[in-house]
């Protein structure tokens, strides 16, 4: 962005090039006050969406011995209503145009009139009797310029003899009109004198200063100065007017560059400002002895004795501020500006600024840049400069203070004591305007008015502060004066603008004694406190705005402060009112103006996530407490004597006593005016209530519970946006646990209410309450979670662990409550809450509690159409999920079927999602995958299914279809996969081994009759009888108890598990079927879902069966008998018909376990592995079984077969060589 244009030094003067090449130079040091800001009409604010009610604001104060109106109010500077302005001059400006009327004005210490001037009339009156109004015309615009009229420079000319002072009135052109009263002015003013200045071509008047009753100053562009003289004649004044130190020819202006000159002449140029000074010699010394006229001559400051009319001293400011390291740059200017303080010259200046200079200014000021926006011209800054006796030094100043160099000039040096940086940045829409400067304490205090701001500037310490006019573009500031104070304490400033005319109050002692450390906080506090006191007042001609560069720590320290001041109402802010309701609605209100404040300013993001939350969260803890007012206040109005929620403030008050200054007797009100912060913590006082009292305290106390949160929450959920929330709230007391378990009792204690059968026909408070608490307490669980697991909770100690606990508790508690809901006739509310809170798993079984086959017979079919409309698979899904899970998967077949194909997808992905997350839906699954022609998924689902089957019947059947889906994949594909097949051989022929073990129990009770035969009981004993006499006879208790068990399974044809089968072969009696042993062996060889450790004890207990199943004693008396008898007894053993099977088989006898000697299945299963073998037998059954096993294995090792093992398996080695041979 380029430079702006440099200033002129006069309106109507051309300006001088820039003597300084244009560079790049950081700002005047200029400190971060509480100073306002002014937007444009067109900057888009966030809009105030809060809820506030009209109120008067509390923004009267005491001001002196009065109470006025107050505008403005900090600890240093209180502005207020000073008086109003005569009806003819609000008329006259209320429609001004500042850009194109040029309108001037002034407030006169000495006479107590105002004045307000246009280029046409002058207005004059009373400040403190604004109602009557002198209307005086004045002088003759000038028409030889194309620049718009001017207003005239004017003078109040004080009076002894009379109330009413006089006027003069000086046009740019040099006409003067003297009125010796200002009383004329009611009779049109047509009396006064007139008299003329003679100026050259092309001169006009630039200023005009009154120096006392008698002697007025008038200046020119040409640097010409003329006296005015006011004299007396016959009771009549009149007013004379001469050159004041003719300047020389032209011949004769180069003796102003000898500084031994006598009489040094002033460099020519326009005089652009007037000042007065008072001195021996030069500025600073002595006692005042003569009165001195100081001037701005463009960039020359020159001083004048008024008495010899001659110059003193003349120094070019421009070209020794250009040289400071602060203002060093582009395009430097002095504007119209000067004063005297002490022998202290203060200037001020401006500069064309670099674009983040002039962007941070005017972004202060203006709120930013777009189409249209202002564009920022000129940076200003206060330069003081001494006289000094140094010569020949290189002007050189760093920092905001301090001693500069030396500037040379006609008659002596002055030195640049400071530079202060102007929180100012004029803009091309800024009205032509010149600033001006005005004193307070003796100079401890400056003051510059520009056209809709004015600066305050403190010499002794860093404070800095503004007042900013609302409406620039029809509100201008006309006039300051200062009212004669003590110098120390507070003085008065009057401003006048186009509206109202103020009284400013600075407070020198607190400027003085700024501190910048803390200072910064206090202003922002007080700016954010002006704010919501003041700047909801539409009468309130000022506006409030932040500082640049806003610190955000103390930004966010005075919000929060203030805000929790607003909460306890503080006295400083919120005014005393019996009436509560009133009051908690004018707390709402300053709430509301702290964020819009915020927000207007582009300041919410310097603040934290944390600060903004904190301020949300005091706004909705206002509003709750609010609305349980107006709920007391109603259940009250409406006949009832007593309050259950007054009881509870009143418990909780004394449990925690209020500590506040200003408690009174009326605790409930105490509690809704200081302890508002509180309001999470009565909520068990009033849960207390309900516990105590019953159903009856259930409707005023239920109802006030959820007022509270209800509001709360939606307060919340609509304030997001300004208050730029982040959710999950930061541990939002909405949701702590208390407040959780809180509305949890009033569930149950409404859902106990609500169900009682004895009141089922009665109208029921917790019946109609219900569906509200179920809302807040969903609310404040999922609020909680979702706290739990975002990222800054993830860093506190316990937080996971909080969060699996309360979604588990959660997830237990929501399908209950809706299912509550369902049954007490607020099905609509439990599908909206269950909807809210994607809870579809609930939805869907909410909306299959009535006939759901066929689909079409579903009450609510259209209801779950919109649903799986609107959420897709998300709802169809967990449909899906319950129709499978009650045995009801023929609905979702039948609205496949129905025409609705996506259902079929929906199936899928359930089946995918379920096996993603190890479930199985094999069960129902096969039967999608064989109409879809998906062979091998439909073989894999059966054969998996399979496994788990309980009957026998259904297992046969489910691998009988797998196997067929295999091959027809086989076919299909045109190669086949072994494993799998022979997988479903081996499980078909495990199926062969069970159904032959039921057709042998079969047969074994066959021969019952009657009701025996119908008794399971006498069944198995009777299988028993025929198949278990070895185990009765052996007295194997615990291994008889497992037989019947197996056995009534298999009666019942149910499946039995490899191991279960095993047993079952091995148990029984096996006297016409020893071949059952080498089976078992070959099962558990086969078995692959069984664990290591047990599949290696079953092999042991087959083993000590089968060394059992003979009488060893017998076949070894070999007494008179052969070798060939001998041998035909080992071939007739179990162990021998064992062997003949599992030899032949390499593969299968080389498994660990398939071929134990004697030695090697002596160990038994110790107790856990025979509890984890049978789950859920009884203790001493377990203790059965292991006798028994150690019975086994004592009977196996007793018998010593070690050489029968060799012989007989070698016996077999030999049968199976010979028949291989053969």
């Amino acid at each position: 962005m380029a430079s702006p244009a440099p200033r002129k030094t006069h309106r109507y003067a051309t300006p001088r090039q820039s003597v300084t090449p244009p560079r790049q130079r950081r700002m005047v040091s200029a400190r971060p006050a509480g100073t306002p800001s002014r937007r444009t009409d067109d900057i888009a604010v966030v809009q105030d969406v809060m809820d506030v009610d009209d109120v008067q604001m509390y923004n009267e104060r005491m001001l002196g011995s009065g109470r006025e109106t107050l505008y403005a109010r900090t600890d240093e500077i209180s502005v207020a209503f000073h008086a109003a302005l005569p009806f003819e001059v609000r008329r006259e400006l209320k429609g001004a145009d500042f850009y194109s009327q040029s309108w001037t004005g002034a407030v006169d210490a000495i006479t107590g009139y105002a004045l307000a001037a246009s280029s046409n009339t002058c207005f004059v009156w009373h400040h403190t009797k604004p109602t009557t109004c002198y209307i005086l015309p004045g002088p003759p615009s000038s028409q030889d310029y194309a620049q718009p009229p001017s207003a005239p420079f004017h003078a109040l000319v004080p009076s002894r003899s009379r109330s009413e002072p006089g006027l003069v009135l000086l046009s740019i052109r040099g006409d003067i009109r003297f009125w010796d009263s200002i009383t004329s002015g009611l009779a049109g003013g047509g009396s006064f004198e007139s008299i003329n200045l003679e100026l050259g071509e092309g001169e006009y008047t630039s200023g005009l200063l009154r120096v006392d009753g008698q002697i007025y100053i008038a200046s020119t562009s040409h640097g010409r100065l003329f006296r005015l003289t006011l004299t007396s004649q016959s009771g009549r004044h009149t007013l004379s007017a001469r050159l004041f130190a003719p300047p020389p020819a032209p011949g004769l202006s180069l003796a102003r560059l000898l500084w031994s000159t006598p009489a040094p002449q002033p460099t020519l140029g326009n005089i652009s400002a007037l000042a007065l000074g008072f001195g021996s010699g030069e500025v600073g010394r002595g006692m005042v002895a003569d009165k001195e006229l100081w001037t701005l001559s463009e960039t020359r400051v020159q001083r004048w004795s008024l008495n010899k009319e001659v110059l003193l001293d003349e120094v070019d400011v421009r070209e020794a501020v250009g040289n400071v390291e602060d203002l060093e740059g582009v395009d430097l200017g002095v504007e119209r500006c000067i004063l005297i303080v002490d022998g202290t010259l203060v200037v001020l200046v401006s500069y064309a600024g670099s674009e983040q200079e002039t962007a941070a200014m005017a972004l202060d000021q203006y709120g930013g840049f777009g189409m249209g926006a202002p564009v920022p011209r000129r940076i200003y800054a206060l330069v003081r400069l001494s006289a000094s006796t140094k010569r020949g030094e290189v002007a050189k100043f760093e920092g905001g203070g301090g001693d500069g160099g030396v500037i040379e000039g006609i008659g002596g040096g002055m030195k640049i004591d400071g530079v202060t940086g102007v929180l100012y940045a004029t803009t091309a829409a800024s009205a032509p305007l010149h600033p001006r400067l005005t004193l307070l304490g003796g100079g401890a205090v400056v003051a510059i008015r520009f056209v809709d701001v004015v600066v305050f500037c403190a010499r002794d310490s860093p404070y800095q502060d503004r007042l900013t006019l609302k409406a620039p573009n029809t509100d201008q500031i006309l006039g300051l004066e200062q009212e004669q104070g003590g110098g120390e304490g507070p003085e008065d400033m009057l401003i006048l603008t186009a509206g109202v005319l103020m009284r400013a109050r600075v407070d020198l002692g607190r400027v003085k004694s700024f501190d910048e450390a803390t200072g910064r906080a206090i202003l922002i506090r007080a700016l954010l406190t002006q704010a919501i006191l003041y700047g909801s007042n539409p009468d309130n001609p000022l506006h409030f705005s932040f500082p640049p560069e806003v610190d955000a720590e103390a930004l966010m320290t005075g919000a929060e402060g203030l805000s929790r001041a607003v909460l306890e109402s503080d006295p400083e802010i919120i005014r005393p009112n019996h009436d509560l309701t009133s009051q908690l609605t004018s707390r709402k209100d300053r709430l509301s103006w702290l964020i819009r404040f915020i927000n207007d300013n582009a300041a919410l993001a310097k603040m934290s996530q944390r600060s903004r939350q904190r301020l949300a969260t005091d706004a909705e803890k206002l509003y709750a407490c609010h609305q349980l007012w107006l709920k007391m206040n109603e259940h009250l109005d409406a006949g009832a004597s007593h309050s259950l929620v007054t009881d509870a403030i009143h418990a909780f008050t004394a449990a925690h006593p209020l500590l506040h200054p200003s408690a009174s007797h009326d605790v409930v009100r105490d509690f809704f005016r200081y302890r508002v912060a509180e309001i999470g913590r009565l909520i068990p006082f009033m849960v207390e209530r309900v516990e105590r009292a019953g159903e009856g305290a259930m409707r005023e106390v239920g109802g006030a519970v959820v007022t509270i949160l209800q509001a709360a929450l939606s307060y919340r959920a609509y304030n997001l946006a300004v208050y730029g929330i982040e959710l999950p709230m930061i541990k939002p007391w909405t949701s702590r646990p208390s407040a959780i378990d809180g509305v949890l009792k009033l569930v149950d204690a409404a859902t106990r209410f609500a169900l009682d059968p004895s009141k089922a026909n009665t109208k029921s408070a917790s019946r109609e309450l219900l569906p509200e608490l179920a809302t807040m307490f969903f609310a404040c669980m999922q609020e909680r979670l979702d706290w739990l697991d975002s990222p800054i909770a993830a860093d506190e100690p316990g937080s996971e662990r909080d969060h699996i606990e309360l979604k588990e508790r959660f997830d237990q508690l929501r399908p209950e409550i809706l299912e509550t809901l369902r049954l007490t006739s607020y099905l609509p509310n439990a599908l909206t809450l269950a909807a809210s809170h994607a809870d579809f798993r609930s939805l869907a079984a909410l909306l299959h509690q009535d006939t759901v086959y066929p689909p079409s017979s579903n009450p609510h079919a259209r209801t779950i159409e919109e649903y799986v409309d609107r959420f897709g698979g998300m709802f169809a899904r967990e449909v899906v999920r319950w129709c499978m899970v009650h045995g009801e998967a023929r609905v979702v077949f039948a609205m496949e079927e129905s025409g609705r194909g996506e259902w079929g997808r929906y199936m899928d992905e359930y089946w995918a999602e379920e096996e993603g997350e190890g479930g199985r839906c094999d069960a129902v699954a096969w039967l999608r995958d064989l109409g879809q022609g998906r062979w091998s998924v439909a073989g894999t689902r059966l054969f998996r299914e399979a496994k788990g089957a309980g009957d026998v019947g259904v297992k046969h059947f489910m691998l009988s279809v797998g196997k067929l889906a295999h091959l027809a994949q086989m076919q299909e594909a045109g190669n086949a996969d072994d494993a799998v097949l022979d997988a479903f051989h081996d499980s078909l022929d495990f199926i062969s081994v069970q159904e032959k073990i039921l057709q042998e129990f079969q047969e074994a009770v066959s021969s019952l009759r009657g009701k025996q035969k119908q008794s399971l009981d006498a069944q198995v004993d009777a299988v028993i009888r025929a198949k278990g006499t070895r185990l009765k006879g052996d007295r194997r208790h615990g291994l008889l108890g497992i037989m019947k068990i197996f056995v009534r399974q298999v009666l019942q044809g149910k499946a039995l598990s490899l191991e279960d089968a095993a047993d079952v072969l091995t148990l029984q009696d096996n006297a016409e079927g020893v071949e059952n042993y080498a089976t078992a062996l070959h099962l558990l060889a086969h078995a692959e879902d069984i664990p290591d450790a047990r599949r290696q004890s079953s092999f042991k207990r087959v083993w000590c069966r089968i060394y059992n199943h003979d009488d060893w004693d017998s076949i070894r008396e070999t007494a008179n008998i052969t070798d060939a008898q001998l041998t035909s007894r080992f071939r007739a053993t179990a162990l021998y018909t064992t062997f003949n099977v599992i030899l032949p088989s390499p593969q299968l006898s080389q498994i660990p376990g398939v071929d134990l000697d004697p030695k090697e299945c002596l160990s038994v299963p110790l107790m856990p592995e025979i509890k984890s073998r049978f789950p859920g037998i009884q203790e001493d059954m377990v203790g059965d079984l292991a006798r028994d096993y150690r019975a086994e294995s004592s009977g196996v090792e007793g018998l010593r077969l070690e050489d029968v093992y060799h012989r007989v398996r070698e016996l077999v080695m030999l049968d199976l060589g010979y028949a291989r041979e053969g």
